[in-house]
Protein backbone atom coordinates (compact mmCIF):
# COMPACT_ATOMS: atom_id res chain seq x y z
CA UNK A 1 0.00 0.00 0.00
CA UNK A 2 2.78 2.40 0.81
CA UNK A 3 4.41 1.61 -2.51
CA UNK A 4 1.15 2.22 -4.33
CA UNK A 5 0.68 5.53 -2.54
CA UNK A 6 4.21 6.58 -3.43
CA UNK A 7 3.60 5.67 -7.07
CA UNK A 8 0.36 7.65 -7.12
CA UNK A 9 2.10 10.65 -5.56
CA UNK A 10 4.91 10.43 -8.10
CA UNK A 11 2.36 10.26 -10.89
CA UNK A 12 0.57 13.35 -9.56
CA UNK A 13 3.86 15.20 -9.22
CA UNK A 14 4.77 14.29 -12.76
CA UNK A 15 1.44 15.51 -14.06
CA UNK A 16 1.75 18.75 -12.13
CA UNK A 17 5.26 19.32 -13.43
CA UNK A 18 4.18 18.55 -16.99
CA UNK A 19 1.19 20.88 -16.80
CA UNK A 20 3.31 23.60 -15.25
CA UNK A 21 5.93 23.23 -17.97
CA UNK A 22 3.24 23.38 -20.65
CA UNK A 23 1.58 26.37 -18.99
CA UNK A 24 4.88 28.22 -18.71
CA UNK A 25 5.70 27.48 -22.31
CA UNK A 26 2.35 28.69 -23.57
CA UNK A 27 2.62 31.87 -21.53
CA UNK A 28 6.10 32.76 -22.72
CA UNK A 29 6.26 35.96 -24.74
CA UNK A 30 6.12 35.73 -28.49
CA UNK A 31 8.11 37.83 -30.89
CA UNK A 32 6.77 41.37 -30.78
CA UNK A 33 5.40 42.72 -34.05
CA UNK A 34 4.30 46.26 -34.45
CA UNK A 35 1.62 47.63 -36.72
CA UNK A 36 2.10 50.56 -39.02
CA UNK A 37 -0.85 52.82 -39.65
CA UNK A 38 1.03 55.19 -41.95
CA UNK A 39 -1.62 56.49 -44.44
CA UNK A 40 0.29 56.67 -47.72
CA UNK A 41 -2.87 55.60 -49.34
CA UNK A 42 -6.31 55.89 -47.83
CA UNK A 43 -8.09 53.47 -50.12
CA UNK A 44 -7.79 50.44 -47.83
CA UNK A 45 -8.50 50.49 -44.08
CA UNK A 46 -5.95 48.71 -41.98
CA UNK A 47 -6.82 45.85 -39.67
CA UNK A 48 -7.01 47.09 -36.09
CA UNK A 49 -5.68 43.90 -34.61
CA UNK A 50 -3.77 40.94 -35.82
CA UNK A 51 -2.37 37.92 -34.14
CA UNK A 52 1.27 37.06 -33.92
CA UNK A 53 2.56 33.55 -34.48
CA UNK A 54 2.39 31.36 -31.37
CA UNK A 55 4.61 28.49 -30.47
CA UNK A 56 3.37 24.93 -30.36
CA UNK A 57 2.55 24.12 -26.74
CA UNK A 58 1.63 20.47 -27.20
CA UNK A 59 3.02 18.04 -24.69
CA UNK A 60 5.71 15.66 -25.76
CA UNK A 61 3.29 12.78 -25.01
CA UNK A 62 0.62 14.10 -27.39
CA UNK A 63 0.74 13.13 -31.04
CA UNK A 64 -0.62 15.58 -33.60
CA UNK A 65 -2.50 14.46 -36.69
CA UNK A 66 -0.65 15.07 -39.94
CA UNK A 67 -1.38 18.49 -41.49
CA UNK A 68 -3.89 18.54 -44.33
CA UNK A 69 -2.39 18.60 -47.79
CA UNK A 70 -1.92 22.04 -49.35
CA UNK A 71 -4.57 22.95 -51.90
CA UNK A 72 -3.35 22.58 -55.46
CA UNK A 73 -2.18 25.75 -57.18
CA UNK A 74 -4.47 27.07 -59.91
CA UNK A 75 -3.22 26.77 -63.48
CA UNK A 76 -0.67 29.32 -64.67
CA UNK A 77 -3.13 30.96 -67.05
CA UNK A 78 -5.64 31.44 -64.24
CA UNK A 79 -2.99 32.94 -61.95
CA UNK A 80 -1.94 35.36 -64.69
CA UNK A 81 -5.52 36.48 -65.29
CA UNK A 82 -6.21 36.95 -61.56
CA UNK A 83 -2.93 38.86 -61.10
CA UNK A 84 -3.72 41.13 -64.05
CA UNK A 85 -7.23 41.77 -62.70
CA UNK A 86 -5.92 42.88 -59.32
CA UNK A 87 -3.28 44.94 -61.10
CA UNK A 88 -6.05 46.85 -62.86
CA UNK A 89 -7.84 47.42 -59.55
CA UNK A 90 -4.65 48.69 -57.91
CA UNK A 91 -3.95 50.98 -60.87
CA UNK A 92 -7.43 52.49 -60.61
CA UNK A 93 -6.66 53.39 -57.00
CA UNK A 94 -3.09 54.67 -57.26
CA UNK A 95 -3.20 56.59 -60.55
CA UNK A 96 -5.36 59.52 -59.34
CA UNK A 97 -3.25 59.72 -56.17
CA UNK A 98 0.01 59.80 -58.12
CA UNK A 99 -1.29 62.56 -60.39
CA UNK A 100 -2.34 64.60 -57.36
CA UNK A 101 1.12 64.08 -55.86
CA UNK A 102 2.57 65.72 -58.98
CA UNK A 103 0.55 68.84 -58.24
CA UNK A 104 1.94 68.86 -54.69
CA UNK A 105 5.58 68.55 -55.76
CA UNK A 106 5.16 71.48 -58.14
CA UNK A 107 2.52 73.45 -56.24
CA UNK A 108 4.17 76.84 -56.77
CA UNK A 109 2.06 78.87 -59.26
CA UNK A 110 5.03 79.35 -61.60
CA UNK A 111 4.83 75.66 -62.50
CA UNK A 112 1.08 75.61 -63.22
CA UNK A 113 1.22 76.01 -67.03
CA UNK A 114 3.66 73.12 -67.26
CA UNK A 115 1.85 70.64 -65.01
CA UNK A 116 0.77 68.23 -67.80
CA UNK A 117 4.39 67.34 -68.54
CA UNK A 118 5.47 67.48 -64.88
CA UNK A 119 2.61 65.19 -63.82
CA UNK A 120 3.55 62.79 -66.61
CA UNK A 121 7.03 62.77 -65.12
CA UNK A 122 5.51 61.83 -61.76
CA UNK A 123 3.56 58.96 -63.35
CA UNK A 124 6.74 57.78 -65.11
CA UNK A 125 8.48 57.77 -61.74
CA UNK A 126 5.65 55.69 -60.27
CA UNK A 127 5.97 53.25 -63.16
CA UNK A 128 9.72 52.93 -62.57
CA UNK A 129 9.18 52.33 -58.86
CA UNK A 130 6.60 49.64 -59.57
CA UNK A 131 8.88 47.87 -62.04
CA UNK A 132 11.69 47.91 -59.47
CA UNK A 133 9.56 46.56 -56.63
CA UNK A 134 8.00 43.89 -58.81
CA UNK A 135 11.46 42.79 -59.93
CA UNK A 136 13.69 43.12 -56.85
CA UNK A 137 11.41 42.86 -53.82
CA UNK A 138 11.17 39.62 -51.86
CA UNK A 139 7.39 40.17 -51.90
CA UNK A 140 6.11 39.24 -55.38
CA UNK A 141 2.81 41.05 -54.77
CA UNK A 142 4.47 44.33 -53.68
CA UNK A 143 3.03 47.66 -54.82
CA UNK A 144 5.53 50.55 -54.79
CA UNK A 145 4.90 54.07 -56.02
CA UNK A 146 5.85 57.69 -55.43
CA UNK A 147 5.14 58.10 -51.73
CA UNK A 148 3.87 60.92 -49.55
CA UNK A 149 6.73 60.70 -47.01
CA UNK A 150 9.12 62.52 -49.34
CA UNK A 151 6.59 64.85 -50.96
CA UNK A 152 6.99 67.74 -48.55
CA UNK A 153 10.76 67.75 -48.97
CA UNK A 154 10.49 67.67 -52.76
CA UNK A 155 7.86 70.39 -52.71
CA UNK A 156 10.00 72.48 -50.38
CA UNK A 157 12.96 72.14 -52.75
CA UNK A 158 10.95 73.04 -55.86
CA UNK A 159 9.46 76.11 -54.15
CA UNK A 160 12.84 77.16 -52.77
CA UNK A 161 14.39 76.91 -56.24
CA UNK A 162 11.54 78.89 -57.79
CA UNK A 163 11.97 81.69 -55.25
CA UNK A 164 15.76 81.89 -55.40
CA UNK A 165 16.03 81.71 -59.20
CA UNK A 166 13.31 84.32 -59.71
CA UNK A 167 15.16 86.59 -57.28
CA UNK A 168 18.37 86.13 -59.27
CA UNK A 169 16.61 86.97 -62.54
CA UNK A 170 16.59 83.55 -64.25
CA UNK A 171 13.81 82.77 -66.71
CA UNK A 172 11.34 79.86 -66.63
CA UNK A 173 13.36 77.46 -68.85
CA UNK A 174 16.29 77.70 -66.42
CA UNK A 175 13.92 77.15 -63.49
CA UNK A 176 12.30 74.08 -65.05
CA UNK A 177 15.68 72.58 -65.91
CA UNK A 178 17.09 73.24 -62.43
CA UNK A 179 14.00 71.93 -60.65
CA UNK A 180 13.58 68.74 -62.67
CA UNK A 181 17.28 67.87 -62.68
CA UNK A 182 17.79 68.93 -59.05
CA UNK A 183 14.86 66.93 -57.69
CA UNK A 184 15.83 63.82 -59.64
CA UNK A 185 19.43 64.10 -58.40
CA UNK A 186 18.19 64.43 -54.81
CA UNK A 187 16.06 61.33 -55.34
CA UNK A 188 19.08 59.39 -56.59
CA UNK A 189 21.12 60.56 -53.57
CA UNK A 190 18.24 59.51 -51.33
CA UNK A 191 18.36 56.06 -52.93
CA UNK A 192 22.09 55.80 -52.29
CA UNK A 193 21.54 56.71 -48.64
CA UNK A 194 18.77 54.14 -48.21
CA UNK A 195 20.81 51.41 -49.89
CA UNK A 196 23.78 52.23 -47.64
CA UNK A 197 21.59 52.01 -44.53
CA UNK A 198 20.36 48.60 -45.62
CA UNK A 199 23.80 47.41 -46.67
CA UNK A 200 25.26 48.31 -43.28
CA UNK A 201 22.25 46.70 -41.55
CA UNK A 202 21.24 49.90 -39.81
CA UNK A 203 17.49 49.63 -40.40
CA UNK A 204 16.85 48.68 -36.76
CA UNK A 205 18.50 51.92 -35.59
CA UNK A 206 16.34 54.03 -37.88
CA UNK A 207 13.26 52.68 -36.11
CA UNK A 208 14.34 54.36 -32.87
CA UNK A 209 12.95 57.69 -34.11
CA UNK A 210 10.27 58.49 -31.49
CA UNK A 211 6.75 57.69 -32.56
CA UNK A 212 5.18 60.96 -31.26
CA UNK A 213 7.56 62.92 -33.49
CA UNK A 214 6.59 60.74 -36.45
CA UNK A 215 2.92 61.28 -35.62
CA UNK A 216 3.35 65.05 -35.63
CA UNK A 217 5.10 64.86 -38.99
CA UNK A 218 2.35 62.69 -40.48
CA UNK A 219 -0.29 65.13 -39.27
CA UNK A 220 1.61 67.93 -40.99
CA UNK A 221 1.66 65.91 -44.22
CA UNK A 222 -2.13 65.89 -44.00
CA UNK A 223 -2.30 69.64 -43.38
CA UNK A 224 0.09 70.29 -46.24
CA UNK A 225 -1.94 68.13 -48.65
CA UNK A 226 -5.14 69.94 -47.68
CA UNK A 227 -3.59 73.38 -48.00
CA UNK A 228 -2.14 72.45 -51.39
CA UNK A 229 -5.54 71.20 -52.51
CA UNK A 230 -7.21 74.48 -51.53
CA UNK A 231 -4.53 76.52 -53.27
CA UNK A 232 -4.85 74.38 -56.40
CA UNK A 233 -8.63 74.71 -56.59
CA UNK A 234 -8.61 78.47 -55.89
CA UNK A 235 -5.68 79.18 -58.20
CA UNK A 236 -3.68 81.15 -55.62
CA UNK A 237 -0.37 80.67 -53.84
CA UNK A 238 -0.69 79.71 -50.18
CA UNK A 239 2.38 79.04 -48.06
CA UNK A 240 0.86 79.21 -44.58
CA UNK A 241 -2.12 80.14 -42.46
CA UNK A 242 -1.38 83.82 -42.98
CA UNK A 243 -2.31 83.41 -46.66
CA UNK A 244 -5.69 81.76 -46.03
CA UNK A 245 -7.65 85.07 -46.19
CA UNK A 246 -6.82 85.07 -49.90
CA UNK A 247 -9.37 82.26 -50.26
CA UNK A 248 -12.21 84.38 -48.90
CA UNK A 249 -13.62 85.86 -52.08
CA UNK A 250 -16.93 84.91 -53.69
CA UNK A 251 -15.32 83.48 -56.82
CA UNK A 252 -12.68 81.46 -54.97
CA UNK A 253 -15.17 80.12 -52.45
CA UNK A 254 -17.30 78.99 -55.39
CA UNK A 255 -14.31 77.13 -56.78
CA UNK A 256 -13.51 75.61 -53.39
CA UNK A 257 -16.91 74.45 -52.15
CA UNK A 258 -17.52 71.51 -54.54
CA UNK A 259 -14.03 70.11 -54.01
CA UNK A 260 -14.13 70.41 -50.21
CA UNK A 261 -17.56 68.74 -50.03
CA UNK A 262 -16.47 66.01 -52.46
CA UNK A 263 -13.30 65.32 -50.45
CA UNK A 264 -15.16 65.17 -47.15
CA UNK A 265 -17.83 62.91 -48.66
CA UNK A 266 -15.22 60.59 -50.15
CA UNK A 267 -13.47 60.33 -46.78
CA UNK A 268 -16.75 59.47 -45.07
CA UNK A 269 -17.61 56.78 -47.65
CA UNK A 270 -14.13 55.24 -47.57
CA UNK A 271 -14.20 55.02 -43.77
CA UNK A 272 -17.81 53.87 -43.66
CA UNK A 273 -17.92 51.26 -46.42
CA UNK A 274 -14.32 50.03 -46.24
CA UNK A 275 -14.20 48.57 -49.73
CA UNK A 276 -11.50 48.84 -52.38
CA UNK A 277 -13.96 50.04 -55.03
CA UNK A 278 -15.14 53.06 -53.04
CA UNK A 279 -12.28 55.46 -53.85
CA UNK A 280 -12.12 54.91 -57.65
CA UNK A 281 -15.93 54.99 -57.79
CA UNK A 282 -16.00 58.35 -55.98
CA UNK A 283 -13.32 59.75 -58.28
CA UNK A 284 -15.26 58.64 -61.35
CA UNK A 285 -18.47 60.11 -59.92
CA UNK A 286 -16.77 63.48 -59.35
CA UNK A 287 -15.65 63.63 -62.99
CA UNK A 288 -19.06 62.55 -64.27
CA UNK A 289 -20.91 65.09 -62.12
CA UNK A 290 -18.60 67.89 -63.22
CA UNK A 291 -19.16 67.31 -66.92
CA UNK A 292 -22.90 66.74 -66.46
CA UNK A 293 -23.12 70.07 -64.63
CA UNK A 294 -21.04 71.71 -67.36
CA UNK A 295 -23.39 70.40 -70.03
CA UNK A 296 -26.49 71.40 -68.07
CA UNK A 297 -25.11 74.94 -67.78
CA UNK A 298 -24.43 75.07 -71.52
CA UNK A 299 -20.74 75.82 -70.95
CA UNK A 300 -17.72 74.45 -72.79
CA UNK A 301 -14.37 73.21 -71.55
CA UNK A 302 -12.83 76.53 -72.60
CA UNK A 303 -15.44 78.39 -70.56
CA UNK A 304 -14.61 76.23 -67.53
CA UNK A 305 -10.91 76.88 -68.05
CA UNK A 306 -11.48 80.63 -68.32
CA UNK A 307 -13.38 80.68 -64.99
CA UNK A 308 -10.78 78.56 -63.21
CA UNK A 309 -12.43 75.14 -62.96
CA UNK A 310 -9.73 73.66 -65.21
CA UNK A 311 -6.15 74.91 -65.09
CA UNK A 312 -4.29 76.57 -67.92
CA UNK A 313 -2.12 73.87 -69.42
CA UNK A 314 0.82 73.58 -71.76
CA UNK A 315 0.09 71.05 -74.45
CA UNK A 316 1.78 67.73 -73.75
CA UNK A 317 3.33 66.01 -76.75
CA UNK A 318 4.55 62.48 -77.45
CA UNK A 319 6.14 60.17 -74.90
CA UNK A 320 9.67 61.51 -75.23
CA UNK A 321 8.43 65.04 -74.52
CA UNK A 322 7.94 63.91 -70.92
CA UNK A 323 11.61 64.75 -70.37
CA UNK A 324 11.56 67.97 -72.38
CA UNK A 325 12.40 70.19 -69.39
CA UNK A 326 15.45 68.17 -68.34
CA UNK A 327 18.16 70.27 -69.96
CA UNK A 328 21.56 70.03 -68.26
CA UNK A 329 22.79 73.04 -70.22
CA UNK A 330 20.29 75.31 -68.48
CA UNK A 331 20.69 74.01 -64.93
CA UNK A 332 21.75 76.65 -62.42
CA UNK A 333 24.13 74.39 -60.49
CA UNK A 334 24.94 77.01 -57.86
CA UNK A 335 21.37 76.77 -56.54
CA UNK A 336 21.57 73.05 -55.68
CA UNK A 337 24.09 72.83 -52.80
CA UNK A 338 21.63 74.65 -50.54
CA UNK A 339 19.35 71.58 -50.64
CA UNK A 340 21.83 69.21 -48.93
CA UNK A 341 20.26 69.49 -45.47
CA UNK A 342 16.83 68.83 -46.95
CA UNK A 343 18.12 65.69 -48.67
CA UNK A 344 19.61 64.38 -45.41
CA UNK A 345 16.34 64.98 -43.56
CA UNK A 346 14.38 63.33 -46.36
CA UNK A 347 16.65 60.27 -46.20
CA UNK A 348 15.98 59.77 -42.50
CA UNK A 349 12.21 60.25 -42.80
CA UNK A 350 11.81 58.04 -45.89
CA UNK A 351 13.96 55.32 -44.28
CA UNK A 352 11.73 55.31 -41.22
CA UNK A 353 8.58 55.41 -43.32
CA UNK A 354 9.79 52.44 -45.40
CA UNK A 355 10.54 50.46 -42.24
CA UNK A 356 7.03 51.16 -40.99
CA UNK A 357 5.58 49.98 -44.30
CA UNK A 358 7.54 46.73 -44.06
CA UNK A 359 6.34 46.30 -40.47
CA UNK A 360 2.70 46.54 -41.53
CA UNK A 361 3.22 44.00 -44.31
CA UNK A 362 5.13 41.73 -41.93
CA UNK A 363 2.27 41.75 -39.45
CA UNK A 364 -0.26 40.84 -42.13
CA UNK A 365 2.01 38.17 -43.63
CA UNK A 366 2.67 36.55 -40.26
CA UNK A 367 6.36 35.92 -40.77
CA UNK A 368 9.60 37.81 -40.26
CA UNK A 369 10.86 40.03 -43.06
CA UNK A 370 14.39 41.29 -43.61
CA UNK A 371 14.14 45.05 -43.07
CA UNK A 372 17.64 45.69 -44.38
CA UNK A 373 16.96 43.80 -47.61
CA UNK A 374 13.69 45.65 -48.18
CA UNK A 375 15.40 48.97 -47.46
CA UNK A 376 18.02 48.13 -50.08
CA UNK A 377 15.18 47.42 -52.51
CA UNK A 378 13.70 50.85 -51.78
CA UNK A 379 17.17 52.36 -52.27
CA UNK A 380 17.68 50.72 -55.67
CA UNK A 381 14.22 51.84 -56.75
CA UNK A 382 14.95 55.46 -55.82
CA UNK A 383 18.33 55.39 -57.55
CA UNK A 384 16.76 54.20 -60.80
CA UNK A 385 13.86 56.63 -60.41
CA UNK A 386 16.27 59.54 -59.91
CA UNK A 387 18.42 58.55 -62.89
CA UNK A 388 15.31 58.48 -65.09
CA UNK A 389 14.15 61.92 -63.89
CA UNK A 390 11.74 60.76 -61.20
CA UNK A 391 10.99 61.28 -57.53
CA UNK A 392 11.16 59.46 -54.19
CA UNK A 393 8.99 56.43 -53.53
CA UNK A 394 8.55 53.34 -51.40
CA UNK A 395 6.12 50.54 -50.62
CA UNK A 396 2.43 51.44 -50.64
CA UNK A 397 1.61 49.11 -47.80
CA UNK A 398 -2.19 49.35 -48.01
CA UNK A 399 -2.25 48.23 -51.65
CA UNK A 400 0.39 45.57 -50.96
CA UNK A 401 -1.71 44.17 -48.12
CA UNK A 402 -4.83 44.27 -50.30
CA UNK A 403 -3.08 42.21 -52.97
CA UNK A 404 -1.74 39.83 -50.32
CA UNK A 405 -5.19 39.31 -48.83
CA UNK A 406 -6.58 38.62 -52.28
CA UNK A 407 -4.36 35.56 -52.57
CA UNK A 408 -2.20 36.95 -55.38
CA UNK A 409 1.33 35.58 -55.15
CA UNK A 410 2.69 36.42 -58.60
CA UNK A 411 4.41 39.52 -59.91
CA UNK A 412 1.83 39.94 -62.65
CA UNK A 413 -0.23 42.38 -60.57
CA UNK A 414 2.68 44.80 -60.15
CA UNK A 415 3.72 44.60 -63.77
CA UNK A 416 0.11 45.30 -64.79
CA UNK A 417 0.08 48.47 -62.66
CA UNK A 418 3.32 49.60 -64.33
CA UNK A 419 1.97 48.83 -67.81
CA UNK A 420 -1.18 50.89 -67.23
CA UNK A 421 0.88 53.80 -65.91
CA UNK A 422 3.05 53.58 -68.99
CA UNK A 423 -0.09 53.65 -71.14
CA UNK A 424 -1.23 56.88 -69.48
CA UNK A 425 2.17 58.46 -70.12
CA UNK A 426 2.18 57.35 -73.77
CA UNK A 427 -1.12 59.05 -74.60
CA UNK A 428 -0.53 61.84 -77.15
CA UNK A 429 -2.79 64.32 -75.36
CA UNK A 430 -2.55 65.79 -71.84
CA UNK A 431 -5.17 64.21 -69.60
CA UNK A 432 -4.83 66.96 -67.01
CA UNK A 433 -6.01 69.51 -69.57
CA UNK A 434 -9.51 67.97 -69.25
CA UNK A 435 -9.55 67.06 -65.56
CA UNK A 436 -11.04 69.76 -63.29
CA UNK A 437 -9.00 71.09 -60.43
CA UNK A 438 -11.62 69.97 -57.94
CA UNK A 439 -10.82 66.34 -58.90
CA UNK A 440 -7.29 66.64 -57.51
CA UNK A 441 -8.36 69.08 -54.80
CA UNK A 442 -11.02 66.74 -53.41
CA UNK A 443 -8.54 63.87 -53.32
CA UNK A 444 -6.05 66.01 -51.39
CA UNK A 445 -8.78 67.16 -48.99
CA UNK A 446 -9.67 63.52 -48.35
CA UNK A 447 -6.01 62.64 -47.62
CA UNK A 448 -5.77 65.71 -45.36
CA UNK A 449 -8.86 64.72 -43.39
CA UNK A 450 -7.71 61.14 -42.98
CA UNK A 451 -4.21 61.99 -41.77
CA UNK A 452 -5.18 64.81 -39.44
CA UNK A 453 -8.07 62.91 -37.84
CA UNK A 454 -5.80 59.89 -37.42
CA UNK A 455 -2.80 61.66 -35.89
CA UNK A 456 -4.37 64.62 -34.07
CA UNK A 457 -7.65 63.15 -32.82
CA UNK A 458 -7.83 59.36 -32.82
CA UNK A 459 -4.22 58.95 -31.70
CA UNK A 460 -5.18 60.35 -28.27
CA UNK A 461 -6.78 57.01 -27.36
CA UNK A 462 -3.60 55.09 -28.19
CA UNK A 463 -0.90 57.02 -26.34
CA UNK A 464 -0.10 58.51 -22.96
CA UNK A 465 -0.62 62.17 -22.15
CA UNK A 466 3.06 63.14 -22.57
CA UNK A 467 3.22 61.30 -25.90
CA UNK A 468 0.17 63.14 -27.17
CA UNK A 469 1.61 66.50 -26.11
CA UNK A 470 4.86 65.76 -27.96
CA UNK A 471 2.91 64.81 -31.12
CA UNK A 472 0.87 68.03 -31.02
CA UNK A 473 3.96 70.11 -30.27
CA UNK A 474 5.89 68.52 -33.14
CA UNK A 475 3.02 69.34 -35.50
CA UNK A 476 3.06 72.97 -34.38
CA UNK A 477 6.86 73.20 -34.52
CA UNK A 478 6.94 71.91 -38.10
CA UNK A 479 4.30 74.45 -39.10
CA UNK A 480 6.25 77.25 -37.48
CA UNK A 481 9.87 76.33 -38.19
CA UNK A 482 9.68 74.12 -41.28
CA UNK A 483 9.98 70.38 -41.71
CA UNK A 484 13.68 69.89 -40.99
CA UNK A 485 13.98 72.19 -37.97
CA UNK A 486 10.55 71.21 -36.70
CA UNK A 487 11.51 67.51 -36.61
CA UNK A 488 14.78 68.35 -34.83
CA UNK A 489 12.92 70.48 -32.30
CA UNK A 490 10.41 67.66 -31.81
CA UNK A 491 13.24 65.22 -31.09
CA UNK A 492 14.74 67.60 -28.55
CA UNK A 493 11.33 68.10 -26.92
CA UNK A 494 10.80 64.35 -26.77
CA UNK A 495 14.08 63.86 -24.93
CA UNK A 496 13.29 66.70 -22.52
CA UNK A 497 9.82 65.33 -21.74
CA UNK A 498 11.20 61.82 -21.30
CA UNK A 499 13.78 63.08 -18.79
CA UNK A 500 11.20 65.20 -16.99
CA UNK A 501 8.49 62.54 -16.67
CA UNK A 502 10.80 59.56 -16.58
CA UNK A 503 8.67 57.75 -19.15
CA UNK A 504 6.93 58.99 -22.28
CA UNK A 505 5.25 55.66 -22.94
CA UNK A 506 5.95 51.98 -22.73
CA UNK A 507 7.60 50.16 -25.58
CA UNK A 508 4.42 48.21 -26.21
CA UNK A 509 2.36 51.41 -26.50
CA UNK A 510 4.86 52.89 -28.92
CA UNK A 511 4.92 49.76 -31.06
CA UNK A 512 1.11 49.52 -31.19
CA UNK A 513 0.91 53.15 -32.28
CA UNK A 514 3.52 52.75 -35.01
Amino acid sequence: NNNNNNNNNNTKDTNIDTSMDTSMESSSPNNVSFTCHHPKNTSLPQSKSAGTPTRNTQSQHTSLPPPPPSPPKPPIAERVVIGALYGVINAAVVLPVMMSFGTIIYHDPVYSPYLPVLIKLTVVSSMVHQLCFSTFSSLPYAIGQVQDAGLIFLSSMSTSLATSLAKDGYDVPHLLATATVGLSMCTALLGCGLYLIGKLKLASYVQYLPTPVVGGYLAFIGFFCGQSGLALMAGVEITGLSDWPLLCTARRLTLLLPGVLSGAGTYFLVRRMRHMAVLPSCMGAILACFYLALRAAGASVDDARAYGWIGEADRAGPLMDTWRYIDFGKVVWSALPGQVFTVLSMTLVVALSSCLDVAAIELELGKKLDYDHELKTVGVSNIISGVTGGYSGSYIFSQTIFTLRSGVRSRVAGYTVAALEGLIVALPFPIIAYIPRLFFGSLLVMICTDLMVEWLVEVRRKVTGPQYCVALATFGLIMGAGVEWGILAGLALHQAVMRWTGEVGTEEETESLV
